[in-house]
């Protein structure tokens, strides 16, 4: 049995007897454990939910049990982050999660995965194969010690796995955390589908961009057989779509705005009940925007699938631009127009555009491009949101198309 298997089982005997494994110190000399070629089928994703905890969500090739370790001092010290519920430790499946706890956001972040094959699991009896997944992986420092906060958005990428290419070189400069609001992919087939469109996307930007995600459902993501089974692959902040975190001087609230038609609608065949879910996320949301850490902060952003009111003119007719107006969703944006909101960035139009506050959306509006479905070169509308607050706390707001031009530049000062 090599070390690192002994050190695996010895840890897995540590933790089940209750005793901390965080902040284990290497020996004078020792180096930690080499990392094998990436075998991983799915590769990790990290996922922001707070400014001190991520959750690391991966798949291995075989039932495993799995692990995370991580360091911010160069493995000088070497933190185990495990998968716990109800007394039993992540065992027998390829998916595996784990949340990572106590993070300095000021300091960069190295994590490694490690997955060790189980052969035989008897009742009284396990047994363990030498191979072990092993994938690495790095986080910026998310909140710089000056106090930026830097953050992105892609939205409604409709599974054109091509809109990465041009959009992934752009995050350069955000350091915070990238979000994906809703509508990458199409429908919600099968596990399958959810890994190639999603979760792979997501690995890409948290390790090549080295950022957290926040993902964000669309309307899409409501539809299709396997749409229940969404959650299953992520690692959700208190098992919600919805949210809210603050980081740095910036308070981020994140609504899911579920489906664009009335739940009597014959596509959804009787099956779904946004009414009351946007109801109990509307009172989540008035207590949220009456909490000090939303009052308190210097900046409120609200990122949403579907948008508030764009003009005056389509609040006359009672419609909104992409549909006539929901009562659930008028409920919900009410509550936003009394919340001082310093910028809204939504999506779902597939139509770029800044725009000012109006009397019922009193802050200003940045709804991001999507892809022409019917263009030969589908990336050509889509676009990435790029938002700064500086240490001056300047809230600079930029959106880039996929060849890098600059569409839309405003400044707001908070």
């Amino acid at each position: 049995m090599d070390m690192d298997r002994r050190e695996f089982l010895r840890n897995a005997a540590i933790f089940a007897a209750g005793l901390p494994l965080a902040g284990k110190a290497l020996a004078n000399g020792e180096t930690p454990p080499p990392a094998s070629a990436p075998r991983l089928p799915l590769l990790p994703h990290v996922q922001l939910l707070s400014s001190t905890s991520m959750g690391i969500v991966w798949r291995s090739n075989f039932p495993a049990t799995g692990r995370v370790e991580w360091t911010q001092d160069d493995w000088q010290t070497c933190n185990t982050a495990w998968t716990e519920e109800d007394g039993l430790l992540d065992a027998n499946g390829t998916f595996h999660r784990a949340i990572l706890e106590g993070i300095d956001p000021a300091r960069p972040l190295k994590w490694r995965v490690r997955s060790l094959h189980i052969t035989n699991f008897q009742p009284y009896h396990v047994d363990f194969g030498e191979a072990e997944d092993v994938q690495e992986g790095e986080l910026n420092a998310i909140l710089p010690a000056d106090g930026t906060v830097s953050w992105a958005m892609f939205n409604d990428v409709h599974q054109n796995l091509a809109v990465y290419d041009h959009l992934v070189p752009h995050l350069a400069g955000i350091n915070t955390f990238c979000v994906f609001n809703g509508d990458i992919v199409n429908h919600v087939d099968d596990a399958a589908l959810v890994e190639k469109y999603l979760l792979a996307p997501l690995s890409r930007v948290s390790l090549e961009a080295r950022l957290p995600v926040w993902y964000l459902r669309g309307n899409h993501e409501t539809r299709g057989a396997y749409a229940r089974n969404l959650r299953d692959h992520l690692s959700l902040k208190e098992g919600h779509f919805y949210g809210a975190a603050t980081l740095g001087n910036v308070r981020f609230v994140f609504l899911d705005t579920g489906e664009d038609k009335t739940d009597r609608n014959k596509e959804y065949s009787g099956l779904v009940a946004f009414d009351r879910y946007l109801e109990r996320q509307r009172a989540w949301l008035a207590a949220e925007v009456a909490s000090p850490e939303w009052r308190n902060a210097r900046a409120r952003i609200v990122t949403a699938h579907i948008p508030a009111p764009t003009t005056i003119a389509h609040l006359e007719h009672g419609k909104y631009e992409w549909k006539p107006g929901l009562p659930r969703l008028d409920a919900l944006f009410a509550t936003l127009a009394e919340a001082n909101v310093t910028l809204f960035l939504g999506a779902h139009l597939h139509n770029w555009n800044w725009h000012a506050p109006i009397p019922q959306r009193p802050y200003p509006m940045l709804v991001g491009g999507g892809p022409e479905l019917a263009n030969p070169n589908p990336h050509k509308n889509a676009t990435l949101a790029k938002c700064t607050l500086s240490p001056a706390n300047i809230l600079s707001v930029n959106l880039l198309s996929a060849a890098g031009e600059v569409l839309v530049s405003e400044e707001i000062h908070c």
